[in-house]
């Protein structure tokens, strides 16, 4: 029953691509069930009445296909990191807009969490669905939703014959509205949110829709604040005005008046430029902040084995400014006087990679896991250098290695801001790893019968 001209219109109205996380099939079975209760015999009928914004059908459609699933203290080491943002935000009432609330338990959550580090939170909750929303605004949940609440939060949670109802007083501090996340963003208590938070979303979004939705996240924060995604959905490029910074273990982005640097691509599901490895190969530029083409630098000089640790810092400092062709040099230069060095050949991998140099960085990443194959960043943009080339079999041989594999603490003789994201995210690339595994496995094997 599924259209390009029924996709398109869901993509339009709400963002979402049928073919990510299980949508098609929902959309299958409401679109067959809605034909036979209008007693309508053409899909392209039905595209129609849909069509129009201001309809009952275009909602139904919306609520079948954003079934919510989430549950209360979900992803407990991400809410440690939302913790630690609400308490170094500036005194007074911390405003929160929680993106796709679904049911409403994250909402209720950062409330709890506010409570317990003593700060007045002020929790916007949407979301397009009103089903979910009508489920969230009565706060009443079964027993496998709170199974995570820490046992001191659970004060908040009246249980009565098997089900748990929120507290009033927790229910004061959190709204709920509806909202398309392809609409502008609901306006701010002063103009702009403190924080803004968007956890296993964008994983549902078109590339296009995803990339627009980031930049309006980046134009609601306010200057300091934050936006969090969930932890599968790492942006590669952080949209104008937002960037990269360590939180525990956990990125974060953050609202800043400097303009963003180069950044290194992290896992993450898909979108435009700003986009995660997730889904079909982007055909945009490397999902890194590439500066315009450079003339190719200059040949490095030879580097003596006391000044290699000195020149990897000089190049990861280039490759963080944004200045891409230079940091190719210098870590060019250094696999020509250190060619043994795994190290090496993995950061000239990735900086080719963000230069466009899809081909050379391969052949370097392949030569840093023949001296090390522990190295697993390797291995993961080796993947992503293989999926850009066209080589499918070869790139998802790559993301099993990675998936498969326990992957081990990086032991690196420099360091720099790039390595210390690499750290932060060792276990959120091998869940993306995972997922591209599973997603390119089936039609692959497929084409391949």
């Amino acid at each position: 029953m599924i259209t390009p001209a029924l996709a398109e219109l869901i993509e339009r109205a709400s963002g979402l691509a049928i073919e990510r996380g299980g949508v098609s099939g929902a959309l299958d079975r409401f679109v067959t069930e809605r034909l036979r209760v209008l007693q309508i015999s053409r899909i392209e009928d039905y595209v129609t009445l849909a069509a129009d914004p201001a309809g009952p059908e275009q909602r139904k459609l919306i609520d079948a296909i954003t079934v919510p699933h989430t549950w209360f203290y979900r992803d407990l080491e991400q809410l440690h990191t939302i913790g630690r943002l609400i308490s170094a935000m500036p005194n007074g009432p911390v405003s929160i807009w929680v993106a796709g609330c679904a049911t409403g338990e994250e909402a209720y959550t950062l409330a709890m969490i506010g409570h317990r580090i003593g700060r007045e939170v002020s929790v916007l909750a949407t979301d397009v669905n009103e089903n979910a929303l009508a489920a969230a605004r009565r706060g009443v949940y079964g027993a496998l939703a709170v199974r995570d609440v820490p046992a001191r939060e659970r004060r908040w949670l009246i249980e009565r014959e098997g089900s748990f109802t929120v507290e009033p007083a927790l229910r004061a501090h959190v709204t709920f509205a509806r909202h398309n996340l392809v609409d502008p963003p609901p306006a701010a208590p002063r103009g702009a949110w403190d924080l803004v938070v968007c956890r296993n979303v964008l994983i549902y979004f078109a590339p296009v829709a995803a990339a627009r939705l980031l930049q309006r996240f980046a134009r609601s924060v306010r200057e300091g604040g934050a936006l969090v995604v969930g932890a599968s959905e790492v942006v590669f490029e952080p949209p104008a005005g937002l960037e990269l910074v360590s939180s525990g273990n956990r990125l974060v982005l953050r609202r800043t008046a400097r303009p963003a640097i180069a950044k290194l691509a992290l896992p993450r599901a898909a979108t435009a430029n700003p986009v995660a490895p997730s889904g079909p190969p982007p055909t945009s530029p490397p999902p890194i902040a590439i500066a315009a083409p450079s003339p190719e630098p200059a040949v490095e000089p030879a580097v003596r084995d006391e000044d290699l640790v000195a020149t990897l810092v000089r190049g990861h400092a280039l490759f963080e400014r944004g200045e891409i062709a230079r940091a190719v040099a210098v870590y060019g230069g250094l696999a020509r006087s250190h060619p043994s060095v795994a190290e090496v050949w993995l950061f000239l991998g990735i900086a080719r990679y963000a230069h466009g140099e899809v081909d050379a960085a391969a052949q370097a990443l392949r030569a840093s896991l023949c001296l090390d194959p522990a190295l697993w960043p390797a291995g993961f943009y080796l993947a992503r250098a293989y999926d850009r080339l066209g080589r499918r079999a070869e790139a998802l041989q790559q993301y099993d290695l990675v998936a498969i594999d326990e992957l081990q603490p990086l032991a690196l003789q420099s360091d720099s801001a790039v390595i210390n994201e690499l750290r932060a995210f060792r276990h959120d690339f091998r869940n993306a790893a995972r997922r591209l595994s599973t997603e390119r496995s089936a039609p692959l094997r497929r084409l391949l019968k």
